[in-house]
């Protein structure tokens, strides 16, 4: 028989996720809809007040604020009845300059809805789904929610904690990004180091002409539509950001990259912070990328060849034992956050 405590404790935790998934559809509407920027400028405000200025439905308009202030993520001041921001709920939710904003993830869950008849086919069958046949919304989310932590410290601690990597890449070398995407990073990268060539490469298409679309005033950058395995040139730095989970054949990608890697030259992996025992995971982060990792990482995988499927968690020793086998001997976890870490491989 079920414990009485038990099962409610677990009902009230349940509860507490279903409210939060409940807001989902509630940030998406409010961020393709500007509300959450339009009221950073318009308020403090009533929902009448509000409504009038953005010209939109009253009843909706205010519905939508008291499910945002109920759940924390906007002011209510009951006495004047009126809404409003504050500065650190709008650059969390608005402030796409932010180096918090977090409202990608948002968008990356409304994805992942609109996959789930993929997903379930794919549970079925054992096969996979590319990036680029899922949702639009993946990609982007995706993009957007990675870009802040990028911002924060690929180039302040990220590539420094690299042996060497600062020092090379402000001399001058060459840098490969594979698995660029939008090209967030890469540009990061050719801001920051501009006598250094970067060069971002991604499969997709649409991604690709989305980064060049973006950078199109960087001389010492550039993009490329390439797999992880057929792209040309040589490179003292290639790099896998918060991607090589993705790949078929992480292998056979890490050992393509042993053979453009000029002399003295590195891998740079970025992946989701995870430990080895799957047990060591289950918190708020490894539950947020184990569910992640069902609906787009190990699809992902599972659609190209070999098809290895880490997924998002897969942990260090893994990471490791690939970079190992592909003759990478000197091989560190060089500096961790709570969501990521970044690991070196060389010769």
């Amino acid at each position: 028989m079920a414990d009485i405590e038990k099962t409610r404790k677990l009902q009230y935790k349940v509860m507490q996720d279903m409210a939060a998934g409940a807001l989902i559809p509630m940030m998406r509407i409010g961020d393709e809809l500007s509300l959450f920027k339009n009221l950073n400028k318009l308020g403090p405000c009533t929902s009448d007040e509000f409504s009038e200025q953005i010209k939109m439905d009253k009843r909706y308009i205010r519905e939508w604020l008291l499910a945002l202030a109920a759940a924390g993520y906007i002011d209510y001041n009951n006495k004047k009845e009126e809404f409003s921001l504050s500065p650190e709920q709008f650059s969390i939710l608005g402030d796409e300059d932010s180096i918090s904003l977090m409202i990608g993830g948002f968008e990356n869950l409304v994805g992942a809805i609109h996959n789930i008849d993929i997903i379930k086919d794919n549970f079925k069958n054992g096969k996979g789904t590319g990036w680029g046949n899922l949702h639009p919304c993946c990609l982007s989310g995706s993009a957007r929610f990675f870009k802040p932590s990028y911002s924060i410290f690929l180039i302040k601690k990220w590539i420094p904690s690299l042996d060497g990597a600062d020092e090379m890449l402000t001399k001058g070398v060459t840098f490969a990004d594979i698995g660029c995407g939008h090209g967030y990073s890469s540009s990061l990268i050719a801001q920051k180091y501009p006598n250094s060539r970067i060069v971002g490469i991604d499969p997709h298409e649409p991604s690709i002409a989305e980064a060049k679309n973006n950078n199109r005033k960087l001389s010492n950058l550039e993009f490329r539509i390439n797999n992880a395995k057929n792209y040309d040139g040589h490179y003292d730095i290639i790099a896998f950001f918060d991607c090589l989970h993705d790949m078929g054949d992480p292998l056979g990608a890490i050992q393509y990259a042993k053979t453009k890697l000029n002399p003295n030259g590195m891998i740079m992996l970025v992946e989701p912070t995870a430990d080895d025992l799957p047990e060591n995971n289950f918190n708020l982060i490894g539950q947020m990328y184990y569910s992640f990792s069902t609906i787009a990482c190990i699809p992902a995988s599972k659609s190209q060849e070999v098809g290895m499927a880490l997924g998002a968690q897969a942990g260090p020793q893994k990471l490791f034992s690939i970079l190992n086998e592909a003759g990478f001997k000197d091989t560190k976890v060089t500096y961790k956050t709570a969501s990521n870490m970044v690991i070196q491989g060389k010769l």
